[in-house]
């Protein structure tokens, strides 16, 4: 479980419990000013530490959240691969992956893209 706390609008501090030097902050508003993001879509990534503790990270800008899980599943439906120029970004995350909101959904602590089947639930 991660301590996940909320640093301004797409913006947050992550940290692993009793991991020193696991503390992540996140700034996503480079990337949707770069990519001029808007409405509603999910941007995932896979976070830089602590090795042995990595989760996927998930920022939803509908409700401007951020959640980390352990799986994701089933990469149907639309994905996109956007990275900022890594000579010049200054913030973590620099890539993501894109994805409509309306194709994502969250059970318990795995993440499911695209069609949720009967076996996910």
């Amino acid at each position: 479980m991660k301590n996940i706390q909320k640093l301004g609008v797409a913006r947050f501090k992550v940290s692993t419990p009793n991991a020193v030097g696991s503390e992540l902050e996140l700034d996503f508003n480079p990337i949707i000013k770069e990519f001029k993001l808007s409405g509603n879509y999910t941007l995932i990534h896979w976070q830089a530490r602590p090795k042995g503790e990595r989760q996927w990270g998930i920022y939803s800008s509908a409700d401007d959240r951020y959640r980390s899980v352990s799986e994701l599943s089933q990469f149907a439906g639309f994905i996109r691969s956007l990275q900022l120029d890594d000579r010049t970004a200054t913030t973590i995350p620099s890539a993501v992956l894109y994805s409509d909101e309306s194709q994502i959904t969250c059970i318990d602590d795995r993440v499911i893209l695209g069609t949720v089947r009967l076996s996910d639930i």
